[in-house]
């Protein structure tokens, strides 16, 4: 019997279905065609699209980057200005004088370390010359009245920041452009320019990491049409103003968004130009690309289009030929496939029938594995009630054996079972049955905490099934503690577990709530004393316990509505409110010094610390948490001045005087370079020459306003801001020079202040000066202070000793006012004590006084040490040093310190101490007669 083909499928022995046969595939080859033309076209648009696309999203890119970059400059520069104000820097003779220090380039550095991109910051006057400069110390002598930047920003009226055009350096070579700020007075005058210095180098180096095809470029220009920046560079074209251009103006036409398309104004090529505006600076970006560029792709998918076309169209035609070829002989096979198919379809439903029950089998497995190693615990219930899954972890939660909990279990039986066997009580189990009642009956998804009698804190996820509900338990405990206790580190110090600034501030804002009602405040602002030197000498450790041991202290001696709080290292900070007079606070100030003034017992060491307190009150002192802050910083600082382990109350003149001390030190700082300081001379008599030994060099500063100051008042300041070792070096370098001129016998002596010893060029200073000015090393004597000796014990007797070496002469001044003298005599062997004059002054009417005296000259005499006694003022206490040995002498006695211009005259009239001590003994013999 002949096969029949199916119904579907066309009897192509009929000549009819073959010429159907030809013109379909003829039908086909003509859509192909069709459908590779309409291709063409659109992808040639969507090609230009896409390309547009990503230059717009370039410009907009290197627009809004470029912006945050020069943002980030005139951050710089407004910093500057706003720190120039707050120095008081207000006239251009002030912005002279304060901004063209050495330690003002050190700040222009530091300013600019971050930010690679700025090359320089300059500081110009009104009229363009340069004060100071990030580059180099000291700065060159450059004057930049011409550069635009100046030039056009000098009128009030012109925007702010100011940008130039590119200029070529001209000792660097390179394109730079400049951001210009103006610094103006108080009162609108101009004082000067801050200036950022830009390589343009860096712009195109940042559009060099940019993917750019073969015809792309990148182009900054100003809003003026100055080219500023280009990549690939064309060094020939920066700085060209294109402004009068057609191109430059379809350019602005098209900003923010827009899209032109013209030839390229460095290589001719039609090309489609992409500009967007910079933001907040007068900037254009432009992104390009050629359209030979943008096509190129293009042409090469058409090509390969059109090559696949013309294969298929012929692939069609071969197949229709071997179609008919071929059809025939399917006919025949057709009938058997078709019973052949029907065998292998039942055979392979047979088979995925097994698959499914295999891998059903193997699903239960992994949910079974999966159920039993979860972190969490797992409970399915059926719609009647019963156990399906309690999965190992559900067990541990309430202490259950493993498996206990069987499948078919009734849920009610389970919780039950769960009172008795766990270690859950039935009044938790009675909430949680609620809650999951509420659930059931919800229908929904739900979450709550259940929070057990004995603290611990179950997260519950209840969710509905078809048939039953499913819920997962996690014991979020420790979570909870945990973040309790990051809550609780979030406003209270680590270590001291005191309210920390935060939350101190917060109670300061709440206290002066009241305080603007009328009531008193007190903020007391307390530091510990000596607490560095616990630290430095017994280690951070017994440090922190000490801290911890005072915090306790003051919050056992507050009241619970006083609040006590760290505010960072050993500073504490108390708001006592409700005070009925300002004695409460007083009061309490002096309970707090006394408290902790008592002995601590801190890891086996007994520590013994002070306390200085500063208060303000509110209203009276500010009603605002930062004014009244620090006022009571005023009263701590003059606390602190007044001895330490004592408080002080704020009064309006602390903060004049801290003004005057602003000012003082403002001048302090110009003092050396305006040649405001003087060396004055107090002889030294050698009792046994009877003659000048030597003299001691003190330095004095003539205030161009205030006169003539006090080292006391003027010395101690500049050890404070540092300022007391160039000041050193200047006295070591003048007292030297000054030397060379007496006779060669006598000697110079020079004071070293504790923080000279800190500077690591102090024996190259002393070497330079006396090399410079030729005196012997044996004429200098170095003077220091047991406070010396108390810093770096290892590394000041190795600088002493380098010292010692370049033979110079070392003196241990003021011996006997501190409390470990003697072991430093032992250390180093020093060449000269010098007997303070607290001793001196009482020698008659303190017997002690006259009993250190001559022990110290004995102990002296031992050791081959020479001695000095100071502030000698009369015959007798001169007689008496004399017959206690003193080698020398030094006093108003002979004489008070002088200028270097009057020891001539003071050599040719000294009186010799033994006339002295002869009119002395005659004046007594006289009064006896």
């Amino acid at each position: 019997m002949r096969l029949r083909p199916p119904s579907f499928v066309p009897d192509f022995s009929h000549p009819f279905a073959r010429q159907l046969l030809v013109a379909v595939s003829l039908g086909v080859g003509l859509f192909l065609a069709v459908a590779m033309a309409w291709y063409a076209v659109t992808s040639r648009r969507a090609a230009i699209a896409d390309a547009v696309r990503e230059m717009r999203n370039d410009a907009l890119l290197l627009a809004e980057d470029q912006d945050r970059l020069l943002g980030a400059v005139d951050t710089v520069q407004r910093g500057l200005i706003e720190h120039m104000r707050e120095i008081g820097v207000d006239s251009p003779e002030t912005l002279a004088q304060v901004m063209a220090l050495q330690p003002v380039y050190q700040n222009l550095r530091d300013r600019i370390a971050g930010l690679p991109y700025i090359s320089a910051l300059l500081i110009l006057d009104r009229h363009g010359q340069l004060i100071n400069f990030s580059r180099s110390w000291p700065p060159p002598q450059i004057h930049g009245g011409e550069r635009d930047f100046v030039r056009d920003n000098t009128n009030a009226g012109v925007p702010r920041p100011f940008l130039s055009a590119p200029y070529r350096g001209k000792v660097s070579d390179r394109w730079e452009i400049y951001l210009s700020r103006r610094f103006e007075a108080a009162d609108g005058q101009l004082l000067g320019f801050v200036v950022s210095a830009i390589e343009i180098s860096y712009f195109e180096q940042f559009y060099a990491r940019l993917p750019l095809t073969g015809g792309g470029r990148f182009t900054l220009y100003r809003r003026d049409g100055t080219l500023i920046a280009c990549y690939p560079h064309a060094d020939a074209e920066i700085g060209r103003n294109f402004a009068d251009t057609p191109n430059f103006g379809r350019l602005l036409g098209a900003l923010d968004g827009g899209v032109v398309r013209q030839s390229g104004r460095f290589d001719g090529q039609d090309r489609l130009i992409v500009p967007y505006a910079m933001a907040h600076f007068p900037i254009i970006v432009s992104v390009t690309d050629t359209m030979a560029s943008i096509m190129r792709l293009w042409r090469q998918g058409v090509r390969i289009l059109v090559a696949t076309t013309l294969l298929l169209e012929l692939a069609i035609a071969g197949g229709v030929f071997l179609v008919l070829r071929h059809l025939r002989n399917q006919e025949r096979l057709l009938a058997a496939e078709s019973v052949r198919g029907r065998v292998e379809s039942e055979l392979a439903r047979a088979e995925e029938r097994a698959h499914a029950a295999t891998a059903l089998h193997l699903q239960e497995q992994r949910f079974h594995v999966a159920a039993q190693n979860m972190l969490q615990g797992l409970l399915m219930v059926g719609g009647d009630g019963s156990i399906l899954v309690a999965n190992r972890r559900y067990h541990e939660l309430w202490g259950l054996p493993a498996d206990s909990i069987t499948t078919g279990m009734r849920y009610s039986e389970m919780l039950d079972f769960v009172a008795v066997a766990g270690n859950v009580g039935r009044d938790d189990l009675d909430v949680v049955r609620r809650r999951r009642a509420d659930a059931i009956a919800d229908s929904e998804r739900s979450n709550f905490l259940w929070e057990l009698s004995d603290g611990r804190a179950v997260a519950i996820t209840h969710q509905p099934m078809q048939d039953g509900w499913l819920a997962t338990y996690e014991d979020v405990t420790h979570r909870r503690v945990a973040e309790a206790r990051i809550a609780h580190l979030a406003r209270y110090d680590a270590l001291t577990d005191l309210p920390n600034r935060a939350s101190f501030r917060e109670a300061l804002d709440h206290a002066l709530a009241f305080a603007r009602r009328g009531q008193l405040l007190a903020l007391h602002y307390l530091d510990l004393d000596q607490f560095k030197a616990v630290n430095d000498t017994l280690g951070h450790p017994v440090g922190d316990g000490l801290l911890q041991a005072v915090a306790r202290r003051l919050r056992d001696g507050l009241r619970e509505t006083d609040t006590v709080a760290r505010l960072g290292g050993d500073e504490f900070a108390i708001v006592q409110s409700g005070l009925e007079s300002p004695l409460d606070a007083t009061g309490l100030a002096n309970r707090m010094i006394d408290v902790i003034g008592a002995p601590f017992e801190v890891n086996g060491h007994q520590i013994i610390i002070g306390a200085s307190i500063g208060i303000a009150f509110a209203p009276a002192d500010g009603l605002d948490p930062d004014e009244l802050l620090k006022n009571a910083d005023l009263a701590l600082y003059r606390a602190k001045l007044d001895g330490r382990g004592v408080y002080r109350l704020f009064h309006a003149a602390m903060d004049a005087e801290m003004q005057a001390r602003r000012l003082l030190e403002l001048d302090l700082r110009q003092a050396l370079r305006g040649n405001q300081f003087e060396l004055f001379y107090q002889p030294l008599i050698d009792l046994r020459l009877q003659a000048v030994g030597g003299f001691e060099a003190l330095i004095r500063w003539r205030h161009p306003q205030q006169g003539m100051i006090s080292p006391a008042r003027f010395i101690p300041l500049a050890e404070e801001i540092g300022a007391i070792v160039p000041i050193g070096e200047w006295v070591v370098r003048q007292a030297c020079i000054a030397a060379t001129s007496w006779p060669r016998e006598t000697r110079v002596s020079v004071n070293l202040s504790p923080a000279q010893f800190k500077n690591r060029e102090l024996v190259a200073t002393i070497a330079a000066a006396l090399h410079d000015s030729g005196l012997a090393p044996g004429r200098l004597e170095l003077e220091i202070t047991e406070t010396v000796m108390l810093q770096d014990t290892a590394t000041t007797l190795a600088t002493l000793h380098e010292l010692r070496s370049l033979g110079v002469r070392i003196a241990m001044d003021d011996f006997g006012t501190g409390y470990s003298s003697l072991s430093y005599l032992r250390r180093f062997p020093f060449d000269r004590i010098k007997i303070d004059q607290s001793f001196v002054r009482e020698l008659g009417h303190q017997r002690d006084c006259g009993a250190i005296i001559r022990a110290v000259i004995g102990l002296s005499h031992e050791l081959g040490i020479a001695t000095t006694a100071e502030g000698v003022e009369t015959p007798d206490q001169l007689r008496a040093l004399a017959r206690a040995g003193c080698s020398a002498i030094q006093g108003y006695l002979f004489s008070k310190p002088v200028p270097l211009s009057d020891i001539p005259a003071l050599l040719h009239s000294m009186p010799k101490p033994t006339e002295l001590m002869l009119e002395s003994v005659l004046a007594e013999e006289i009064l006896v007669a």
